[in-house]
C-alpha cells in the first residue's frame, strides 16, 4: 500500500505552523550579535511562551538552587541555546500531547517521550564531552514529529507490521518504509524543512534511525538515535515500535560507548522521573 509523496506532504502542509515567536527566538539564538535585551523583548511579547519557559527553567532538570523568576534571568543563567531548545518545547509541546492511535501511543505520551529523549540527548553529549548538547535537546525533543503525519497510515497497516517485524527480520522503521513508502523519520524531516529549521535538525530528525547516513551530522544523528533508544527503554510514553528499533552498534561505536555507560546513563535518567514537574508546561 505504499502512498504517494504528494498524499504525505498535504498531511506535512495541513499541520499548524510553529508560532512565530518561537522561530524568532530561534533565529535570535544563532546569532552571536544578538543581546539578552534582544531576546527578552522577544519572549516577553507571547505571555504563553513566556509562562512555559519559566515553568521549565524551574524544573529538577536544571537544578538551580533558587528559583528563576524572570526570563532575563532565565537567558543569563541558562544561556541561549538552553533558551531555544525552552522555546521549541514550548511551540511544540501542543503538537505532541495529542493521542497517536497507529503507534498505540495515549494522551501526551509522545511529548514525555521526546522530553525524556531531548534531555537523554544532551547527557550523552556531556557524557561523550560533545559540544552541542543543546542542539542535541532540541533534535531530540523533535525526533518523532514524523509520527503526527504517517500515525494514520500506520493505523491502516498495524497489525501486519506486528506479524512482519518478527519474520522479516527488521526493525520497525525499516518496515515502514517498505510497507507505507515513507518512514516517519524521513517524513519527520519533510515537515522540519516546512518550517525552516536549520539543516542540521533536519539531519538528526531525518536520520535518526540511520545515523550513518546523516554525512555531516552523523554524530549527531547517532546522538538522537541512541537517545531515543535510551529513552524508549525506560517504557515512558513510548508506542507500539518502542522495542521494535534497536540501538545500533554502529551509533554505539561512533560515540565510543560501552555498556556500562549505557547502564549509568539509564541510572541517571532514572532519577530525573521522580520530578513531578518534569512534563509538565
Amino acid at each position: 500500500m505504499p502512498i504517494k509523496l504528494e498524499h504525505v506532504l498535504k498531511r506535512v502542509q495541513a499541520l499548524p505552523p510553529l508560532p512565530t515567536s518561537a522561530l524568532r527566538v530561534i533565529a535570535l539564538t544563532k546569532n552571536p550579535a544578538t543581546t539578552v535585551k534582544e531576546l527578552e523583548t522577544v519572549i516577553g511579547h507571547d505571555l504563553a511562551l513566556t509562562a512555559s519557559m519559566l515553568r521549565q527553567a524551574n524544573s529538577a532538570y536544571y537544578g538551580f538552587a533558587r528559583r528563576i523568576s524572570t526570563i532575563q534571568e532565565a537567558i543569563v543563567m541558562l544561556g541561549f541555546q538552553v533558551i531555544q531548545g525552552l522555546a521549541m518545547s514550548s511551540a511544540i509541546a501542543p503538537l505532541l500531547q495529542g493521542e497517536l492511535e497507529g503507534y498505540e501511543i495515549g494522551q501526551e505520551g509522545l511529548w514525555k517521550h521526546s522530553m525524556l529523549t531531548a534531555m537523554t540527548a544532551k547527557r550523552i553529549c556531556q557524557y561523550c564531552r560533545i559540544p552541542y548538547g543543546d542542539v542535541a535537546f532540541t533534535a531530540g525533543l523533535l525526533h518523532d514529529i514524523g509520527k503526527l503525519i504517517i500515525s494514520i497510515y500506520v493505523k491502516e497497516v498495524g497489525s501486519y507490521l506486528l506479524k512482519k517485524v518478527n519474520e522479516a527480520k527488521l526493525s520497525y522503521v525499516e518496515l515502514e518504509e517498505k510497507v507505507i513508502g515513507y518512514n516517519h523519520a524521513t517524513v519527520g524531516g519533510f515537515l522540519a524543512k516546512s518550517w525552516n529549521l536549520p539543516d542540521d535538525l533536519i539531519a538528526a530528525i531525518s536520520y535518526h534511525h540511520s545515523p550513518s547516513q546523516a554525512q555531516i551530522y552523523e554524530e549527531l544523528a547517532s546522538v538522537v538515535h541512541v537517545a531515543n533508544g535510551l529513552a524508549s527503554l525506560l517504557g515512558i510514553g513510548g508506542g507500539v515500535d518502542s522495542f521494535l528499533n534497536p540501538i545500533q552498534q554502529v551509533a554505539l561505536d561512533r560515540l565510543n560507548l560501552k555498556e556500562a555507560s549505557l547502564e549509568l546513563l539509564m541510572a541517571e535518567l532514572g532519577e530525573f522521573l521522580v520530578d513531578p514537574t518534569l512534563f509538565s508546561l
